[in-house]
């Protein structure tokens, strides 16, 4: 596993949160790291009325009312049986976390999927795309808590599965999975390929042409073993894997087969810098029942 000094975890004091910051402590544990954990309580708005701002008292929190989220935080961290710094601020979310993420500075963040402003809202809203995209290390996401998930002390993750598109941040993804995977783990190395026309699947004669179906096979399998050989080559238990049809749902159904506990791949910005409705990224996020390892090239 790489050096990890500094962790941030953002919080909401939702269950969700919560289960993050579980992995959070498990991690530091191991590597006797230092957690931080972020709550960001974000500005109040003020609506005017026709009558102008002048008639009116804007909204502010009040120094007690600061000082009471910041003993919730203290709360809220006080039972995890490990030191962890906490921390509330007013600010703006993204710009905060994003903030102390530069300043710590720090080596991983680790968040939920979800929080108090739902699903929808917190995944596919400016928040965790946001993060995952400008974040200036790489980013744990946890889902939801399962049945006899909660991380054990002695966490490890011994079936990781890293999904890669020979981009720069696949392949800084591959890198960092090969260094995250516990001593004796599998690490599983998947690369989706276009699917192809119907007529294509089964030629009558193998052309040797580009678009020749064999052909395409063919040079994904001796691309992903050679990237698999120059960058994670002191990894023992490497399965390379190719794979056919969109790349979301083919992640997501290699990690059900395989009942993989991490998977580990590159962060994609998309137009304004987020994720994107449809991209991969953002397909494995909302689907993983496990933790997701984004990194950036």
């Amino acid at each position: 596993m790489p050096a990890i000094t500094r962790i941030l975890c953002p919080v909401d004091f939702s269950d969700f949160s919560r289960h993050a910051l579980d992995y959070a402590v498990a991690l530091a544990r191991q590597q006797q790291a230092h957690v931080t954990a972020l709550y960001v309580v974000p500005p109040l708005q003020t609506a005017y009325p026709a009558l102008g701002v002048g008639a009116y008292v804007p909204y502010v929190y009040t120094v007690d009312d600061l000082k009471e989220f910041q003993r919730a935080v203290e709360r809220f961290v006080s039972d995890v049986g490990y030191p962890v710094t906490a921390v509330s601020v007013e600010a703006v979310v993204v710009d905060e976390i994003l903030k102390r993420a530069g300043e710590l500075p720090a080596d991983l963040i680790v968040m939920g999927t979800h929080g108090r402003s739902g699903f929808d809202r917190l995944l596919l809203g400016s928040v965790a795309e946001r993060v995952l995209v400008k974040a200036p290390c790489p980013v744990l996401t946890i889902p939801p808590r399962a049945p006899g998930t909660a991380p054990s002390a002695d966490l490890k993750f011994s079936n990781v599965l890293c999904a890669i598109d020979f981009s720069p941040s696949s392949l800084a993804a591959l890198k960092y999975a090969g260094r995250f995977t516990a001593e004796g783990a599998q690490l599983r190395v998947l690369h989706v390929t276009e699917r192809l026309p119907g007529w294509q699947l089964v030629p009558v004669v193998a052309t040797g042409t580009p678009d020749d179906p064999l052909v395409v096979l063919q040079e994904a399998h001796d691309r992903i073993h050679q990237t698999v050989r120059s960058t994670v080559a002191g990894a023992k238990y490497v399965r390379e894997l190719i794979s056919e049809g969109d790349a979301g749902d083919e992640i997501l159904e290699a990690a059900r087969t395989d009942d993989v506990d991490l998977i580990v791949m590159g962060a994609h910005a998309g137009r304004a810098g987020l994720l994107g409705f449809g991209s991969t990224s953002h397909d494995v996020l909302r689907g993983a029942a496990c933790p997701v390892l984004t990194v950036k090239a």
